[in-house]
C-alpha cells in the first residue's frame, strides 16, 4: 500500500504522530516526523529503532517551514504523502473568558501549520514539475464538522481546515494531487485527547465537562485505538482512493463503498461542510 512511499507526519514526535508513523513504518514507508523540539524528535526516532528522519521547525511560522521543506525536499525528493497532524486543543472554557492569546496560538498551530506545509509541498510540485501522485491528509475531528461549544479556537481551527481541504481538492484535481479531511475517531490512549484527561479539573468547568463526555464516550464503546485509527489513514495514503479527493472521511467510514459511490457524492455535495437549507 504504502511501501516505499516518502512520507512526511508533521507533530510525529509524540502522541498520535508517533503511532501514525509507527503504522507507515510496518507497511515499509520511508518516514519524516517533524516537531518543534529536536530532543523530542531524537527519543520517538530512538523508540522508532531509528527508521525515521527527523525535521525540527515550528509550522506556525511561515519562513521556518518553507526551509524545513526545502530540506526535507533536497535530501529524499519529493514528498508522496503528508500528514498534517500537529495540532493544539486551545484554550477550553466560554470564549468571553478565555485568553485571546491562547485563542490565537491554537489557530496558529491548528490552521496556519497544515496551510504553510500544504502550500510548501505543493509550492515544490508545481517547481518542479513532479509528475508523481501526492496524497495530503489533514488530520481534523467532529468537532469541525459540528459545534463543540467552549472548545471555540479547536472547533473552528478543524472546520477552517476541512474547508480547505475541498478548496484545494478542487484547484489540484488535474494536477496528480489527492487531500483528504480525515478523523481517526475519538482516540483516548494517546494524543489530544489524553492530554485533555491528563488535566486536573474542577467539578462544574467546561474542561472538565469535556473530560466527562469522553469518558462516557469511553464507556459506551465509542472510542478507537491509535492503531485503529491509523488503519484508513494508510489507506488513504495508499493512492487508491483519489476520486475522493476533497471528502471529509472518518475512521468508521467504508472507503470501498463509497468509493464505489463517488458519483453520487460529487453530486450531492456529500462528504463536506455545507449549510442545510430548507426544503420547500
Amino acid at each position: 500500500m504504502v511501501k516505499n512511499k516518502r512520507v512526511v507526519i508533521t507533530g510525529g514526535g509524540r502522541g498520535l504522530g508517533l503511532a501514525f508513523a509507527r503504522s507507515f513504518l510496518e507497511q515499509g514507508a520511508k518516514v519524516t516526523i517533524t516537531g518543534r523540539d529536536a530532543t523530542t524528535l531524537a527519543k520517538a526516532a530512538q523508540t522508532l529503532g531509528g527508521q525515521v528522519q527527523t525535521q525540527a521547525f515550528d509550522i506556525s511560522n511561515a519562513m521556518a517551514t518553507k526551509a524545513a521543506f526545502d530540506d526535507i525536499h533536497q535530501r529524499q525528493g519529493a514528498i508522496d504523502v503528508l500528514v498534517n497532524n500537529a495540532g493544539s486543543w486551545g484554550p477550553v472554557d466560554y470564549f468571553w473568558n478565555t485568553s485571546l492569546e491562547e485563542w490565537q496560538e491554537a489557530m496558529d498551530i491548528n490552521v496556519k501549520g497544515p496551510v504553510y506545509c500544504t502550500h510548501a509541498v505543493l509550492r515544490h510540485r508545481v517547481d518542479h514539475q513532479v509528475d508523481s501522485t501526492t496524497t495530503i491528509i489533514n488530520i481534523t475531528s467532529h468537532a469541525g464538522a459540528y459545534r463543540w461549544p467552549t472548545a471555540s479556537s479547536y472547533s473552528i481551527s478543524r472546520a477552517a481546515i476541512i474547508k480547505l481541504t475541498e478548496n484545494l481538492a478542487f484547484e489540484t484535481r488535474h494536477k496528480g494531487v489527492a487531500l483528504f479531511a480525515y478523523h481517526p475517531g475519538l482516540v483516548v490512549g494517546t494524543g489530544l485527547v489524553a492530554d485533555g484527561l491528563a488535566i486536573s479539573e474542577e467539578e462544574g468547568t467546561p474542561r472538565r465537562a469535556i473530560q466527562q463526555w469522553v469518558l462516557a464516550e469511553q464507556e459506551a464503546g465509542r472510542t478507537v485505538s491509535a492503531e485503529q485509527g491509523a488503519r484508513n489513514l494508510l489507506r488513504l495514503a495508499s493512492g487508491g482512493y483519489s476520486a475522493l479527493s476533497g471528502c471529509y472521511l472518518t475512521v468508521q467510514d467504508d472507503l470501498d463503498a463509497l468509493l464505489a459511490d463517488q458519483h453520487a457524492i460529487r453530486a450531492d455535495g456529500l462528504l463536506t461542510l455545507r449549510v442545510k437549507s430548507r426544503s420547500a
